[in-house]
């Protein structure tokens, strides 16, 4: 059980406590919807939510085969919807894996990404595009 608390700083920021740990985080409007952008904004937080959660069940799954998963990341673009109702439209996730994997570890991991717990919260109606690349 995990448990967070969540205050509001004003000038549209807010603070999220992770109580377990005591880590921070501080949140923004974005620029498109009357904030600064100084910080992650909520829907950014989601985004971050996938990509690291993603990265997080293929390297547990790795670890559980015998092996650590190393040199592995992803850029995530965060596309809005384009009318009033504010909702991600679109995640694009390119993950970038390393040269040195083998094709059964490959196949092994993009299996492994499917277990994601954070993927299977989300409505089916976000559409999430995964490219593979080899760097």
């Amino acid at each position: 059980m995990s448990k967070i608390t969540c205050s509001y700083l004003g000038d549209l920021k807010c603070e999220a406590k992770h109580l377990q740990s005591g880590n921070l985080i501080t949140t923004d409007a974005p620029i498109d919807h009357c904030g600064k952008g100084e910080n992650f904004s909520p829907t950014d937080l989601l985004a971050t939510s996938l990509g690291s959660c993603l990265l997080t069940i293929m390297s547990i799954k790795a670890r559980s085969n015998g092996w650590e998963l190393k040199n592995i990341y992803l850029d995530i673009e965060k596309i809005m919807t384009k009318n009033k109702e504010r909702k991600i439209a679109q995640l694009k996730i390119d993950i970038y894996i390393p040269d040195d994997l083998s094709k059964e570890k490959i196949d092994f991991i993009k299996n492994a990404s499917e277990d994601c717990p954070v993927t299977r919260n989300l409505s089916e109606s976000l559409d999430i595009k995964i490219n593979w690349h080899n760097q």
